[in-house]
């Protein structure tokens, strides 16, 4: 064979191998995209309801409160350490099956407990097991384009979908069946999604050694894995440290509303428009979320980011001073809108500044700043509601001023 065939053929070779991979990558965007939608569907069934839950058995409204602070603080702790261990492996599937699956499995054992301290150790430990799917699922998604914005939007529309569909399904089921065969439904729904995550095809990356992790032992004065020779560092020096806490700030403030929204939608319109409410809001967030992911590829991360912290600021201002229902739905609109385009925005960014070899650690981190935010803000929503939902609702303007602030100097 000469040395232009040698050439051509090689050429051919080359060609028939991005097609393969082309082939594979679409592929494991419909099945996670099948698989995440399921899942988002059990999570809209259940979630919902686990407040409700905890008042049917007797808890107090202390009670009701710790159970998103103890689910957001495990998660803030371990996301992550599996965010580095699937970095370490190679692995993506794996660690996404195994949080879908321990979620599943913790909603089956919450429908046989009797007590709302049962539930809130249940609810706790679904936060650490659960945690480990979250940064390898984002790190998936990030892999499967080069397009970040777009593969997110795809995503979140797709996610906002189910979680939409989930209240709706939910809703009819406790209205027949009762709160605890929904939890069996949705734990049922979880363990489909996580084995057809297991058909996806992924090419794990050289595995590291385990070198460097100390593993938490029983009596340890530290609940957190420390993680030596690890990008936690470099992740949070310069303008992603300060990216990072922009993105705790905002969540401090969405932790504030929303762990309180319920009550204030159900005194202020009746407890017909809480559903409603929540159901336009995904409603928005699934219809837009794709088309605002393009617009962040084509026009930039941090425009839009800046634009969501402004939003959230619009639509809590809003929800304060809305006292009519119908225009409380256009208001439900636009707070879609500004949490589809912080997901998108913030997980865009992170994407393209964050190398490939710890875009899990990024991920991991990203979503830890939102829980921890998610730990805070309840705690001053609780308090400052008892004074007034309207102070409450009105301070959120204090950490989304200072993180619109502080995002103004993130580069481009």
């Amino acid at each position: 064979m000469t040395k232009r065939e040698l050439v051509v053929a090689q050429g051919k070779r080359e060609k028939v191998l991005k097609l393969k991979k082309l082939r594979v990558k679409r592929r494991n965007v419909l099945i996670l995209a099948v698989a995440m939608f399921i899942a988002n569907v059990a999570f809209g069934m259940a979630f919902p309801y686990l407040s409700v839950y905890m008042k049917v058995l007797g808890a107090s409204m202390f009670m009701v409160g710790l159970l998103s602070v103890a689910f957001n603080l495990t998660s803030t702790v371990f996301q992550y350490p599996f965010g580095w261990l699937s970095d370490s492996t190679g692995n993506r599937k794996g660690f996404i099956a195994f949080g879908v699956a321990s979620i599943g499995i913790f909603y089956t054992a919450m429908a046989f407990v009797s007590s709302p301290s049962g539930v809130l150790i249940l609810r706790t430990l679904q936060g650490i097991f659960g945690s480990a799917m979250t940064p390898a699922h984002s790190a998936l998604i990030s892999e499967l384009s080069t397009r970040a914005g777009s593969i997110f939007g795809l995503f979140n529309s797709i996610e906002n979908a189910g979680f939409m569909v989930g209240n709706f399904l939910g809703s009819v089921i406790v209205s027949y069946l009762g709160i605890r065969k929904l939890f069996v439904l949705s734990s049922f729904l979880l363990f489909i999604s996580a084995g057809i995550v297991l058909f996806i095809r992924e090419h794990p990356a050289g595995r590291r050694p385990f070198l460097g992790i100390i593993l938490v032992r029983e009596g340890r004065e530290s609940w957190r894995a420390t993680v030596k020779s690890s990008a936690f560092k470099r992740l949070m020096r310069g303008y992603l440290g300060l990216f990072y806490v922009t993105v705790f700030l905002v969540m401090v403030a969405s932790g504030q509303f929303y762990s309180v929204s319920s009550v204030y939608f159900r005194e202020t319109f009746g407890e017909w428009s809480v559903g409603v409410i929540f159901g336009i809001e995904s409603l928005a967030a699934a219809l837009t979320g794709y088309f605002l992911g393009k617009l962040i590829d084509r026009h930039g991360a941090k425009r839009f980011y800046l634009i969501a912290i402004a939003g959230y600021g619009l639509a809590f201002l809003l929800y304060a001073f809305v006292k009519n229902v119908w225009l409380v739905f256009g208001v439900a609109f636009l707070s879609g809108l500004k949490w589809v385009m912080t997901i998108n925005s913030t997980s865009a960014y992170v994407a393209q500044n964050v190398k490939a070899s710890e875009r899990a650690q990024g991920m991991g981190l990203l979503n830890a700043m939102m829980s921890l935010g998610w730990v805070v803000g309840p705690l001053l929503g609780g308090y400052l509601s008892g004074i007034s939902f309207t102070l409450n609702f009105v301070s959120t303007l204090v950490p989304l001023g200072l993180a619109f602030v502080l995002a103004l100097r993130l580069p481009g």
